[in-house]
This record gives C-alpha cells, structure tokens and sequence, in this order.
C-alpha cells in the first residue's frame, strides 16, 4: 500500500497519532464522537469497573462489575472513557461486534516450558487483561503507537497453572482477513524509527480527515470552513466554485456521518449486524 506524508499545521498535528491505528481503534474514534453514544456514557459509573495490578507483572487487570447492556449496545465488552483516544482508551469489542478480532488458545503448559506471545509480550508492551461478566477474558496491548486487542479462550489467565498461549484462526471462512489481523497486531512490537514521521494511505487519510470534519461540525463550522481547516485558506478560495471541492468535501462529511453514527460496525470492525442487534 502505497504510503506518503502529509503537509499539517499545528492544528493538525494533534490527529498525528492516528496513522497507526487498526480498524478496531478507528471504529472507537468515530464512536466516540457520536451524540447518543456520549449520552449513555454519561450513565456509566466509574465503580463498575474493578482495577487491580497482576501479582506476577506489571499488568492492568479489569472486570466488569454490573452487566454491560448500554456497552453492548454499541459493540463493546463495558463503556470506555470518550475522552480518551484510540491508543489510550480501553476499548474492547464483543466478537459478535468485531469478528475478526486476534485469537489465542490457552493451554496447561509443562514444566521448563517456556510461551513464546508471553516472554516477547511482557517486556515490550502495556498489558491490560479484561474480564466481561461471563468470564471471557481480553488483553488489550499497547506498544509501538499501536494496539492489539486479543481474545482468549482456553484456559484462564488468571489460573494457578501457568498457561501457554497460541495464536489460532477458528473461522476459515474469514482466514484471509484474520490472518491480516495479526500481521497488523505484530505491529506492536519492537521500536520503530520513523514512529514520529506519519505515513498516510488515501484510506488512512479519509478515515483522518472524517474525523476532522467531526470535530469541527461540533464547533459549528460550515462544509467550506472544514474545507479551509482540511485545505487551506488560499486553495479553498482558489477551487471552490471551479472544481469539485465543494462535492468532495461534502461526500467526507457525510461519509464521516455514516461512519459516526453505526457504520463503523459493518466498514471498520466487520461485524454484519448493526447498533441494537449485537449480543453480548
């Protein structure tokens, strides 16, 4: 895919950690910016989610504390921080919302045995283990300007026994793009030198852009003000009524709309049900 840099102000730059996003922390930036979703948000409670710190590792370990319907609702295992963004907020999607998450199977592992996801895990990321109310376990791992989030099944993580995890694809209809899954988790490892030198795809930028328009929507702004936001004040009084930047700009925000207000489910995470059908 070709990759290019993009000329910003500083305005702009505020948006520059979003070139590495996966779809699944794409999908939570255009949630977060949707009104109703805002308004549940403001109905969860801090006290329902339990945080501890592992015993064995500097690990983040969260369990719901009450059932999750508003959660479920929108895709999500329990309902994250809005404020937050898609690196830094728990965001954990229910399968049923995100289908072609990463897998891994936990199973006993022998004395001596060493687990290959863990000794290159531990040492280079930030761990966040999620427990949703009927026991299903989570990790959400964070490194290099990415996220991963990771479904467990298996043996529990949080057992007495240690445990060996293995990656596995369950679905072989959907091999292809759950094998693509985690080639793109891989991104979390290692450190990458030009991780403060963004690279857009045209996908990655309208996604960017999208989210822009967003934001200044909710300032008010009219579709040429996001135009000079997006473009610049010179260009845009340049083409506007000559070329085809007024219907461009127009067909971004109401992608962006799209996006904002459910189809973040069907064209960023891939689920095939929409808001009120998900199940936990």
């Amino acid at each position: 895919m070709k990759t290019y840099r993009l000329e910003t102000d500083e305005s702009l730059k505020t948006y520059d950690y979003l070139w590495r996003l996966s779809n699944d922390r794409w999908a939570w930036e255009y949630l977060r910016r949707n009104g109703d979703f805002l308004e549940d948000a403001k109905l969860h409670s801090w006290d329902d989610i339990s945080e501890m710190t592992a015993p064995c590792a500097n690990i983040r370990l969260l369990r719901s504390r009450v059932p999750q319907k508003l959660a479920s609702r929108w895709g999500l295992v329990f309902m994250p921080d809005p404020k937050l963004n898609g690196i830094e907020a728990d965001a954990v999607w229910l399968k049923t919302a995100f289908p072609d998450q990463v897998e891994v199977n936990c199973t006993p592992r022998a004395e001596g045995q060493s687990c290959d996801i863990w000794d290159r895990t531990v040492p280079h990321c930030r761990i966040t283990h999620i427990t949703d109310r009927a026991q299903r376990e989570f990790l959400l791992l964070r490194g290099n300007g990415c996220v991963a989030q990771v479904r467990c099944t298996g043996l529990s993580l949080l057992g007495m026994e240690p445990v060996r995890m293995k990656l596995q694809i369950s679905d072989m209809e959907a091999y292809e793009r759950k094998l693509k899954a985690q080639k793109d988790a891989f991104r979390i490892y290692g450190d990458d030198p030009e991780i403060e030198t963004p690279m857009w795809s045209k996908r990655t930028q309208m996604l960017r852009d999208g989210l822009i328009a967003l934001d200044c929507l909710a300032l008010g702004m009219t579709q040429r003000e996001i135009a000079v936001v997006l473009y610049g004040k010179a260009t845009v009084e340049a083409e506007w009524g000559v070329t085809s930047m007024k219907s461009t700009t127009r067909y971004l925000v109401n992608k962006a709309k799209a996006l904002r207000d459910g189809g973040y489910l069907v064209e960023l995470l891939g689920s095939q049900l929409g808001p009120n059908q998900l199940a936990a």
